[in-house]
């Protein structure tokens, strides 16, 4: 049986601090040969207990010392001044602070995955973290109040579950600011949308909004408008982040005007998307509201004609999928615009889901060249002759 002996180039050794004669570790995971230092513990983010627990012991003896100084013996689990609320307003405080000082330390110091975010990255992240937290929040008080209504506590209780909730989240959001990559990103901003989007026709008291426009959803007129424009504005603020770290690296394997162009179309598209959600479809913003959601689809239209051109790296099976999306959503127009086939809704709803998946579809191709053309390192398996396997 022949051996193989992998030839790992120093530059890769070096960023891993690879140290010589240290035990490296390979499996096959897919259709890749993944090598990694042997230390198990260097894979996985290191998370002192203090880090989380101390801040939710903190924030919980303030939450005690205003509870006993207002008089407060038993505490509702949701509602105005309820164990959800105080949950919600700690809990995002001390995530959102967590993440900063997380991703702070982590520039400062030049080690994780922090270290490739531009610093105007941090912002536009911490506050779609905080939103996507305080969302979640607010929909898990939603179903466990509708579990268990009429629930109360004693304020011992209450701090307990307090404390439990503002612990989980900052280690939650700490973890994020150690492992943040452009996937979590596309991530966040996916279940944002979607989880933002959904929720808000949950929550929405007027439960036929649907017989009006998906844009009803983000007007006065409905109970819960403030979830679907704020979910609609920091999307746009992720998509832009998400924009920036991908074309500067993008920019470095492929200089020149054309890459740019398709950024700035893509820019286009994160500022129609937020001006949807920054102008509601409301009577004095209703023009403007239009407008802006047309610009939308014209230039989504506009990136499936020109990515063949302002890409290079696009694959024939992407460009084909891109023309048929590109088909349908021409389609779509038509059927709602002249033919009076689909309604205001289902065109809104079909040209969002459209449009934004083909979104996904291209930035993680660009994501898969960005890492191709960064983090990949030439190898070579030399063949031995003996039978014994080398190190």
């Amino acid at each position: 049986m022949k051996n193989y002996r992998v030839e790992v180039p120093k530059v890769a050794r070096d960023q891993l601090e690879i140290k010589d004669g240290e035990p490296l570790a390979m499996w096959v995971e897919g259709n890749q040969l993944v090598i990694r230092p042997l230390r198990l513990a260097d894979s996985l983010p290191q998370i002192k207990l203090r880090w989380y627990f101390g801040p939710a012991l903190v924030l919980t003896l303030l939450f005690y010392a205003d509870m006993i100084n207002q008089g407060y013996h038993l505490l509702p689990l949701v509602g105005g001044d309820s164990v959800a609320s105080a949950s919600l307003y700690l809990a995002t405080l001390s995530g959102l602070l967590a993440f900063a000082s997380t991703f702070i330390s982590q520039k400062r110091h030049h080690r994780g995955r922090a270290q490739e975010f531009s610093w105007r990255a941090m912002i536009s992240i911490m506050v779609a973290c905080g939103t996507i937290t305080a969302f979640s929040l607010v929909a898990g008080a939603w179903l466990v109040g509708s579990l268990f209504h009429g629930a109360v506590f004693d304020i011992y209780t209450a701090g307990a579950l307090i404390f439990l909730v503002i612990a989980m989240v900052t280690y939650i959001m700490i973890n994020l600011a150690m492992t943040i990559s452009p996937g979590v990103i596309t991530n966040l901003m996916t279940f944002m949308i979607i989880g933002g989007v959904f929720f808000s026709m949950l929550t929405n008291s007027n439960k036929d909004w649907w017989r009006h426009n998906f844009s009803f959803l983000g007007t006065a007129n409905s109970s819960n408008s403030w979830q679907f424009n704020i979910t609609l504005i920091f999307s746009a603020m992720l998509m832009l982040t998400l924009i920036d770290y991908l074309f500067v690296n993008l920019s470095k394997k492929y200089p020149g005007w054309r890459v740019q162009v398709t950024r700035w179309l893509l820019n286009l598209m994160a500022a129609c998307l937020g001006g949807v959600g920054l102008f509601p479809n409301d009577p004095r913003f209703h023009l403007l509201h239009d407008r802006i959601a047309m610009w939308m689809v014209y230039t989504m239209l506009i990136l499936v004609v020109v990515v063949r051109w302002t890409m290079p790296m696009m694959t024939k099976t992407f460009l084909t999928l891109s023309y048929v999306i590109g088909g349908v959503l021409a389609v779509s127009y038509i059927a709602f615009k002249f033919v009076r086939y689909l309604s205001l809704t289902a065109f809104e709803m079909l040209a969002f889901g459209i449009a934004f998946s083909w979104i996904l579809l291209l930035f993680q191709l660009i994501e898969a060249v960005v890492q191709r053309d960064v983090r990949l390192f030439t190898v070579e398996l030399v063949a031995e002759e003996n039978d014994e396997v080398s190190h």
